[in-house]
């Protein structure tokens, strides 16, 4: 069951995603890199999982790179200064 919600560029990056990190599994595991073999491989899970349809392809609030969040809109009121 393929997930018909995502367009063809998402579904090239996933599949792209989801080979790149199943070769990147294999080279950990052969570097005896555990923990960094299960992390690529639950990585390659998701994006495998995304592709079939088992899990929504976008969630509201880990929608984009929670390492670089998008920027808020600033509030218009002027800077207020820090008090210690």
């Amino acid at each position: 069951m393929a997930n018909h919600s995502l367009r063809q560029s998402e579904i090239d990056s996933l599949q792209y995603i989801s080979s790149m990190t199943n070769e990147l599994v294999q080279m950990a595991e052969a570097s005896r890199f555990p923990m960094i073999s299960y992390l690529l491989g639950m990585a390659y899970a998701e994006a495998f999982d995304v592709l079939r349809g088992a899990r929504p392809a976008r969630h509201a609030q880990l929608s984009g790179n929670p390492l670089h969040p998008k920027v808020q809109a600033k509030d218009n009121r002027a800077a207020q200064p820090r008090r210690a």
